[in-house]
């Protein structure tokens, strides 16, 4: 077998787009499921404590992804979570809106998803040279969003348009036909250990990942509410604080999210090629906090809301794509490790995400509607930018984010023709 890392590596964009899964099951508990409880009439403060529910048992990515890197190729468990997140959302699909199952049973299947996520991610991040990180990261996030946008356009769609389970099996279905990309990625290094002789190893291995200096870094950094923009997550069910019909909400987190992310990923990626992708992220999320707070004084009007979605979205995904590169610059060539760091660093920066989504959800309690949401989610997002300012520079200047076991490949990583 070849080793990945002596061949020119091609079509990187595509390897990337294999995180097209990854964000249009995440739609599920995100946007989809927001979206049939809001019909239900279900307050908004009650569905965000489900979604930062479902994020917060998205945490466990890091203590179950180490197994990613045992037993069995990074491949082979890429395939087998990809098809376990979509038969559990198949399940969560079928269920009642009003089941005491649906809660825990997005969380479950929120977290397959997410340890398909640090399969790839840790698949990519060792298989490919250094160069490519900025290139993979800016796909990785455009897949992710893409398919994100994808889920929130057609899913809520499918399912109140065709009968069960008819709209479940459809739903499910176009989240199947984009696992085909994983075989677009350079194959695993064949030296796996056997699950005999993993367990043994493992804690050892996992306390040396924990006491990496840059990780640890990386992880606070991804952990400070900087650049979460959570309100992204809430959209689906503040169609009615903005008096905008389900055509136009669909619309806005559909088309219109799908756009606005490839827009706002390939131009932040001109941007990394300038600026430290660390400080980038700070600026990123204090520019679109500001965005954030711009919308306070604005009617709540439908074009509004569709200027908040679009808005928010070009913040999300510019601030995800530079966490992708961040993640993937630290991960060191052919780490054994590798999934089990992506899963870390992947945990960390879900930890915002979680409590953003519950602190914008008591925003909108306190202060009656959905000025307290942007209020609550701008401020946060300032105060931790500024925190972190200092101590990102002086990581930057004493070059103390850099992986400890990277060395820097020649090799290019645009695409080549086929």
């Amino acid at each position: 077998m070849p080793d990945p890392l002596s061949e020119r590596p091609r079509r990187v964009w595509l390897m990337g787009l294999a995180n097209v899964t990854y964000g249009y099951l995440y739609a599920v508990p995100l946007v989809t499921v927001p979206q049939q409880l809001a019909a239900r009439g279900v307050p908004e403060p009650e569905i965000a404590n489900i979604t930062a529910l479902v994020l917060a048992v998205s945490l466990a990515t890091f203590a179950l992804a180490p197994v990613l890197d045992t037993s069995m190729s990074r491949r082979r468990w890429s395939v087998a979570l990809g098809l376990l997140a979509t038969i559990l959302a198949l399940a969560v699909l079928l269920l009642p809106t009003s089941s005491a199952l649906l809660a825990p049973g997005l969380a479950v299947m929120a977290l397959a998803t997410s340890l398909y996520n640090a399969a790839i991610g840790g698949w990519l991040g060792a298989a490919l040279p250094k160069s490519c990180d900025e290139t993979v990261g800016t796909w990785f996030g455009i897949g992710n969003a893409l398919g994100f946008s994808l889920g929130a356009m057609c899913q809520f769609w499918l399912l109140t348009h065709l009968p069960m389970p008819l709209g479940a099996l459809a739903v499910v279905g176009v989240g199947v036909m984009t696992l085909p990309i994983l075989l677009a990625l350079p194959r695993p290094s064949a030296d796996r250990k056997a699950m005999r002789e993993t367990f043994g190893t493992l804690a050892r291995d996992v306390t040396h990942l924990a006491r990496r200096g840059p990780v640890l870094r990386i992880a606070g950094l991804l952990a400070m509410p900087c650049a979460a923009f959570t309100l992204t997550n809430a959209f689906g069910g503040l169609g009615g604080d903005f008096h905008a019909s389900a055509s136009v909400v669909g619309a806005a987190n559909g088309m219109g999210q799908m756009v606005a992310s490839l827009l706002g990923a390939l131009t932040i990626r001109l941007v990394m090629a300038r600026v430290p992708a660390p400080l980038l992220y700070l600026l990123v999320g204090s520019v679109g906090a500001g965005f954030t707070l711009l919308l306070l004084p604005l009617p709540h009007t439908a074009p509004v809301y569709v200027l908040a979605v679009l808005g928010e979205c070009v913040a999300q995904t510019c601030a995800q794509v530079v966490q992708n590169a961040i993640i993937f610059r630290s991960i060191a060539p052919d780490d054994p490790l590798a999934s089990s760091q992506f899963g870390l660093l992947q945990s960390a920066l879900i930890v915002p995400y979680a409590y953003m989504q519950a602190l914008d959800g008591y925003g909108y309690r306190l202060a009656g509607g959905v000025a307290g949401s942007l209020l609550m989610d701008a401020g946060v997002s300032l105060a931790a930018c500024a925190l972190m300012v200092v101590p990102v520079l002086r990581w930057l200047r004493n070059g103390r984010l850099e992986p400890d076991q990277a060395t820097p490949q020649p090799l290019g990583c645009e695409p080549r023709p086929a």
